[in-house]
Formats: C-alpha cells, structure tokens, sequence
C-alpha cells in the first residue's frame, strides 16, 4: 500500500519576469589599467616619491627605455618588492632593425654606402655614435670573397651612416681586389 504525502487541487505555474534592466553606467571608477611611458635611461634613477616624468605611478605600470645604449629598447614594469616598489627588465623588445639589399660600386678592393640613420632608428635622447651600430652583410659573387667593413666616426648631429667596405675575391688561383658592382645584404640593427 502507498501512503499519500500530499494531496492539492491547486497547480501554481511560475515564469520569468516580463521586463529586466539592466544599468550599466552607475557605481564607482575602477582604477585604471597599466600606463605605458617612454623616457631615456633607466626609470630606477628617475622615480621620485611615485612619480616618473609627471606621471603618477600605479602597481604594473610599463616604461619603455629608448636611450641608446646597452639598455635600449627594454621594457620595464612597476612591481613591488622587499623593500619598496621598484621597475624590473620584463622584455628586450625587438631592436631597431634596418635590413636592405644594395649595389655597392667597388673599385680597387674597396667601396662605400651612405644611409641615412632616420632609416635604422628614431633618435630621441642621448646621440648615437659609430659603435651604437651593429652590421652584418654579405657581398654576392661566384667566387669566394673575403671582405671587411668599417664605420667611420658620425659626422654633426650624426645624420648617416657612413660603411666602407674593402673586398677581394679568389679566382684562377690568386686573391684580387674586388671591382665593378656587387649586390651587398645589409642587415644592421642598434646595440
């Protein structure tokens, strides 16, 4: 036998609401998310009572080096730590990279190519000089070439970037100074 637990004529049936709003443009300002800032030289040194360049630092703010030299292009980020907030190296972005094919005019051995810096890199900050500039090529021919470069001193406010270049190729046995035009690979990048 089956005992009857409850017993009702009545059958209730429930829906959902007709209408729902929704508001999204009320409650309090959220803080605001990481702020990205540029200078020159390292943000350690210029980081005063929370403050850099004018800009009132927060937790996981980013600042990007453009100062050449051995720190240039790294991207920095605003963290704590024992003993205070402080900026760590996060990320070496990409370098200024500068890569192009040329016809190089060799006569006796030697030949030379003038490119405008504006070309490599944007220069804010501290000048670049000679040294700053990290090339890589390789000259086209037949015949085995041994080759070396150099870049002389940048002249005024450093506008180009000067490469000479001095060659010989090995053919019939002897060594002999490059000449005529070469096809030359450049591949040059700021350090």
């Amino acid at each position: 036998m089956v005992d009857v637990l409850l017993n009702t004529e009545d059958v209730v049936v429930l829906g959902p609401p007709e209408t729902i709003d929704v508001l999204v443009d009320i409650g309090p300002q959220g803080t605001r998310g990481s702020k990205f800032i540029v200078g020159s030289g390292e943000p350690n040194a210029q980081t005063s009572s929370g403050t850099l360049l004018g800009q009132t630092l927060i937790l996981n703010d980013m600042y990007i080096d453009v100062s050449p030299g051995q720190d240039y292009g790294y991207l920095y980020q605003y963290v704590s730590q024992p003993g205070g907030n402080t900026w760590v190296q996060v990320l070496h972005m990409n370098p200024a990279i500068y890569s192009a094919v040329e016809t190089i005019s060799f006569s006796s051995g030697a030949g030379s190519i003038t490119i405008p810096i504006s070309n490599i890199v944007t220069v804010s900050g501290s000048p670049l000089t000679a040294s700053n500039f990290n090339v890589q090529f390789q000259i086209e021919g037949a015949n085995p070439i041994a080759s070396s470069m150099e870049i002389p001193a940048l002249a005024g406010a450093g506008t180009n970037l000067v490469i000479n270049f001095d060659a010989v190729q090995y053919s019939g046995g002897s060594w002999s100074a490059l000449t005529g035009n070469k096809t030359v690979h450049l591949f040059i990048s700021i350090v």
